[in-house]
């Protein structure tokens, strides 16, 4: 693939768009890993990180195609706190369900399965940071397929087109305000300058993020970056 020349559609998902969706998101947890190092049930990691958006704020969705192909996808949430309600009633207790189910039929065979299960109870609530939900609202879930990770334009390139539609997206909705989280390697700070220069991102909250470090062997921070979004009458006045 040549990164020059790729041309790269950005268009709504749609219905059969669900199941590349979701299986981009179960072998995007860890970059340069695959996702059975963290949690071996990637039926899990789609529930929490895709469904919500594919069943409950759809018009919200969009994808990135490559020669006809999902290569990438921006899920949005114009209301985090409708977001944390849906997710707390109608998805969570489906996933508590089937993980312990997959624990006392002893579905779970690899020992990060529990040491990742360990951190989520003991350490998740103190190593991802928040912010104000009504200062910022929103908050958007972007992925590329894995294998357009090594060519470094080509993911700059889907990645910037689908910020750009989705900020629109938020941006026409009313949002003024999102959140997103993100994990950068010590002395990373490539996704950081990302989202700096193409949107004005800044820093609001940094953590220790420990769950990476015991398969990767190096230090990683979870970093809250916030974006505002003000009305394009005023981002005109601005300019």
């Amino acid at each position: 693939m040549n990164a020059a020349f790729v041309e790269i559609r950005v268009r709504p998902a749609r219905p059969e768009d669900r199941e590349r969706i979701r299986a981009i998101c179960q072998r995007s947890v860890l970059p340069g890993y695959p996702t059975e190092r963290v949690f071996e049930d990637v039926e899990i990691v789609s529930r929490l990180f895709a469904d919500y958006y594919l069943d409950y704020e759809p018009e919200s969705c969009f994808v990135a195609e490559v020669g006809g192909r999902v290569v990438g996808y921006a899920l949005a949430c114009k209301d985090t706190r409708r977001y944390l309600r849906v997710l707390l009633v109608r998805i969570l207790p489906g996933v508590l369900w089937r993980i312990a189910k997959g624990i006392v039929l002893r579905r779970y065979r690899r020992p990060e399965t529990y040491r990742t299960l360990w951190w989520v109870l003991t350490r998740a609530w103190r190593e991802i940071p928040s912010v104000s939900l009504r200062a910022y609202p929103g908050h958007v879930h972007v992925n590329v397929d894995p294998a357009f990770t090594e060519e470094k334009l080509a993911l700059l390139r889907i990645g910037r087109r689908l910020g750009d539609v989705v900020m629109a997206h938020l941006r026409e909705a009313g949002v003024r305000g999102l959140q997103g989280a993100i994990a950068e390697a010590d002395g990373d700070e490539r996704l950081t300058e990302f989202y700096r220069r193409f949107y004005g991102a800044r820093i609001a909250a940094v953590r220790r993020f420990s769950l990476w470090e015991r398969i990767t062997g190096i230090r990683w921070y979870a970093k809250l970056v916030v974006i505002d979004l003000p009305p394009m009458a005023e981002r005109s006045e601005a300019t």
